[in-house]
C-alpha cells in the first residue's frame, strides 16, 4: 500500500523532480518504507512505499519495464497476481520481482490497459505511462477502496492519492467549493466526482482516464446500473437458499486466504458486529495467533467492546480493546479532518484514526475489516424500509386505485398518503421528501441531480422484477454502493494510511461482489431479518446472539461533539455561507436541539480552517476545547 503523485506538463515544460518531491511530503504517511521519483520530459511520477508484499528493494516504485518504455506507480494490492503472472509467463513474459506491482505492470504494457484492469481483482488506484504511445493511464478498482484526486488545469494535469498532496503543486490552489459545502450539510455526503475543493475531482470507481498529447478520455469499466444483469437476479429466486449459502461460504472463505496474503504483520478490526466477527472467525482459521482490535468508546449507549470480546473468547482470538474517551476526542475530530481531505461525514472516522495507530504502535501493517457486506446483502435498516414502502404502495395501488378517500388520513398517516408512481419514481427512496415538497427541484440545483439520476436509473434497470418492494431494496442497496460505500471505503482508507496501515475488505473482493449484486432480495431481507444469508453463513462459527443482533453501527455519545457550537459564530463557515450575525441567537438555539447538525457543522469550520486558515490540528484542538462551555 501507497501514496502515489503525478502531473503532466501539458504545456510542454518539464517536470521537477522538486515538485514531486513537495507533493509526496503532504501525504508522506501513506508510505514510510521507501520513496521513488521518476521523470521523464513532461510526465512525473512519485510514489511513498508501505512495504506489504516482497518487502525488498526489487518492489522500489515506480516499477520501470526493463525496456525503459512504461512505467506504473501504484498503490494497492491485487490479489489474484499469481495467477496473472502465470498466464503472463506462458506468454513469454519474465520476472525479477516477486510483488504484485511487476505483475500489474507487466499485464498492462502486455495486454493493453482496457483488456488488463478488469482482470485485476483487488484495490487498486494507479498511475501508468506508456512511452510507446505517450499516453498516461490513471483508473481505480470497481468499489473505489483506494483513492485517486486530480485537478485539470490550463496547461496541467495532476492526480494524486490525497487531494492536499495536489496543492503542493505551485500551480494547483486550495480554495473552496461553497457549492459543495452546502450540499454536504444538505445530504451528508457528496456525489459523484464531486469534492470539496474547486476545481478538485475524484476518479470515479470502476473507470479509466486515457490521456494523451491532445486529448482526454474516459472509459467507465465497470457500473453497477449498466452491468448488473437482471435475468441472473430472476434465475437466482429459483435457487436453493442452502446452496446459495455454501456459495457464500466457499467465497468468503477464498476471499479472507486472500487477503491475508502478507509478508508484513497482520491483524483484524473486530467491532463484535456480524461482518467483522465472521471475517475474523474464518480468518483465525487460517492464522492461529490472529489479533483482534476494538475501539471502547467511553460511556458509550452500546458496548461494542464487550460484544468483541465475547467473539475474542468463543474463537479464541487475542482482543486488543482501545480506550476512546471525551477529552481526547477533539485532537481525533480535528486530526481526522485533516487526513479526511474532504469533511468527515461518519461519526467513527476519529475513533478509526484511534485504533489505526493502535495497530501501528503494535507492530502490524495491515488491517483487515468487514465492509462491504451491508452494500451487498442487505445489512442497512433503510434498504428494508425502503422495500417496505413501495410494497405498501403495490398494495394500494392493487386495493385502492381510486385515492381520493386517503387525502384526509394521508395528513395524519404517511403511509397511506396518496401518491404517483412516476413522480415517486424521481425520488424512489424517501416517502415524504422535505427536499421535495417544499423546495420542488432543488436537487437540480444542490448537486446537479446526481444523486436523483442513479437512483431513477437504477429503478428503471431493474424493471422486469415486477415486484415494487424487491425493485426498491435493490435499487436502494445498488444506490448504497454508489455513494454511502464510496464514502466510507475513501475515509477507512485516509484513517487507516494517516498512519501507515493497509485497510483490506474481503466482502468486496471481484467474486463476492458480482454474487451479492445478483442474488434473489429474499436471500438478504427476508420478513425481518436482515443480511439473511451472511447470518446463515455465519452459522456454527459465531454466537446466535452476535448472528442476529441488530445493527446498531459505531455507538458513540451525542457528549462528544455537543457544546462546541461557539465555534460557529464569526466562523470561516459563517463567512463563506453569509450568515449574519445578527441572528446568532436563534442559529445558536437550533444547534443545542440537534447535536447531529453540530457535529456536520463543526466539522465543516475545523476543515475550512485547517485547509483555507492555516491552521494546525493541535491549534483546532486547542481551539475547541477553549469555546466549549462546561457540562453540568
Amino acid at each position: 500500500m501507497c501514496g502515489l503523485v503525478g502531473y503532466w506538463e501539458r504545456d510542454g515544460e518539464s517536470a521537477q523532480a522538486d515538485i514531486i518531491r513537495r507533493m509526496l511530503e503532504r501525504q508522506a504517511h501513506r508510505g514510510p518504507d521507501d520513496r521513488g521519483i521518476w521523470i521523464q520530459g513532461a510526465v512525473g511520477l512519485g510514489l511513498d512505499r508501505l512495504s506489504i508484499l516482497d518487502l525488498s528493494e526489487l518492489g522500489h516504485q515506480p516499477f520501470v519495464t526493463p525496456d525503459n518504455q512504461a512505467v506504473i506507480a501504484y498503490n494497492g494490492e491485487v490479489y489474484n497476481w499469481q495467477a496473472l503472472r502465470q498466464d503472463l509467463e506462458s506468454e513469454g513474459v519474465t520476472f525479477r520481482s516477486h510483488c504484485d506491482t511487476e505483475v500489474v505492470l507487466q499485464a498492462l504494457y502486455h495486454w493493453g490497459p482496457v483488456k488488463a484492469i478488469p482482470r485485476l481483482n483487488g484495490m487498486f488506484a494507479l498511475a501508468y505511462f506508456d512511452r510507446r504511445h505517450e499516453t498516461l493511464w490513471l483508473t481505480r478498482d470497481r468499489a473505489g477502496i483506494k483513492p485517486l484526486y486530480l485537478t485539470n488545469l490550463p496547461g496541467t494535469l495532476a492526480f494524486a492519492s490525497e487531494a492536499k498532496a495536489l496543492f503542493a503543486h505551485p500551480g494547483v490552489p486550495c480554495r473552496p467549493d461553497v457549492h459543495a459545502m452546502a450540499t454536504q450539510v444538505w445530504y451528508e455526503r457528496l456525489a459523484g466526482d464531486w469534492t470539496a475543493f474547486e476545481g478538485v475531482s475524484t476518479l470515479l470507481p470502476g473507470t479509466t482516464l486515457e490521456v494523451s498529447a491532445d486529448a482526454a478520455r474516459t472509459h467507465t469499466w465497470f457500473d453497477v446500473a449498466r452491468d448488473v444483469e437482471v435475468d441472473r437476479i430472476l434465475a437466482s429466486r429459483n435457487e436453493p437458499f442452502a446452496s446459495q449459502v455454501t456459495a457464500l461460504k466457499s467465497r468468503l472463505e477464498n476471499s479472507v486466504k486472500l487477503h491475508l496474503q502478507s509478508d508484513a504483520p497482520l491483524a483484524v478490526m473486530c467491532s463484535g458486529g456480524l461482518d467483522s466477527s465472521l471475517t475474523t472467525a474464518i480468518a483465525r482459521r487460517h492464522k492461529p495467533d490472529l489479533v483482534a482490535f476494538v475501539a471502547e468508546v467511553e460511556e458509550a449507549p452500546v458496548a461494542e467492546a464487550l460484544k468483541a470480546q465475547q467473539v475474542a473468547e468463543h474463537l479464541g482470538v487475542d482482543l486488543q480493546r482501545i480506550p476512546i474517551s471525551d477529552a481526547e476526542y477533539p485532537d481525533l475530530w480535528t486530526r481526522a479532518a485533516w487526513h479526511n481531505d474532504d469533511p468527515i461525514f461518519f461519526y467513527q472516522n476519529p475513533l478509526t484514526l484511534k485504533v489505526s495507530q493502535a495497530v501501528h504502535d503494535a507492530g502490524f501493517k495491515v488491517l483487515v475489516t468487514g465492509e462491504g457486506a451491508d452494500e451487498l446483502f442487505g445489512g442497512y435498516p433503510w434498504q428494508m424500509n425502503t422495500g417496505g414502502m413501495w410494497r405498501m404502495r403495490q398494495w394500494h395501488a392493487r386495493l385502492l386505485p381510486n385515492v381520493a378517500p386517503l387525502r384526509f388520513l394521508g395528513r395524519i398517516f404517511q403511509a397511506l398518503a396518496p401518491f404517483n408512481f412516476e413522480e415517486l419514481a424521481d425520488q424512489p427512496f424517501s416517502r415524504r421528501s422535505k427536499l421535495n415538497h417544499e423546495l420542488p427541484g432543488a436537487e437540480l440545483v444542490i448537486d446537479a441531480g446526481i444523486r436523483r439520476n442513479i437512483a431513477r436509473q437504477l429503478f428503471d434497470r431493474l424493471q422486469p422484477i415486477s415486484n415494487l418492494g424487491e425493485r426498491a431494496l435493490l435499487a436502494r442497496a445498488f444506490n448504497d454502493f454508489y455513494h454511502h460505500l464510496r464514502v466510507l471505503l475513501n475515509s477507512n482508507d485516509k484513517m487507516t494510511m494517516a498512519t501507515s496501515v493497509e485497510m483490506r475488505v474481503p466482502f468486496l473482493e471481484n467474486e463476492l461482489i458480482d454474487f451479492g449484486l445478483h442474488l434473489a432480495p429474499s436471500a438478504k431481507i427476508y420478513r425481518k431479518s436482515r443480511k439473511r444469508i451472511v447470518q446463515a453463513a455465519a452459522e456454527g462459527l459465531l454466537p446466535d446472539n452476535i448472528i442476529h443482533a441488530e445493527k446498531i453501527g459505531f455507538s458513540i455519545p451525542d457528549k462528544f461533539w455537543s457544546g462546541y457550537e461557539p465555534l460557529l459564530r464569526n466562523s470561516l463557515v459563517a463567512e463563506l455561507f453569509k450568515w449574519r450575525d445578527a441572528d446568532w441567537d436563534s442559529r445558536e438555539n437550533i444547534f443545542r436541539k440537534r447535536a447531529s447538525l453540530v457535529h456536520k457543522v463543526v466539522t465543516l469550520e475545523i476543515w475550512a480552517q485547517l485547509y483555507f486558515n492555516g491552521q494546525t490540528p493541535e491549534a483546532m484542538a486547542e481551539k475547541l476545547r477553549s469555546v466549549r462551555k462546561p457540562t453540568t
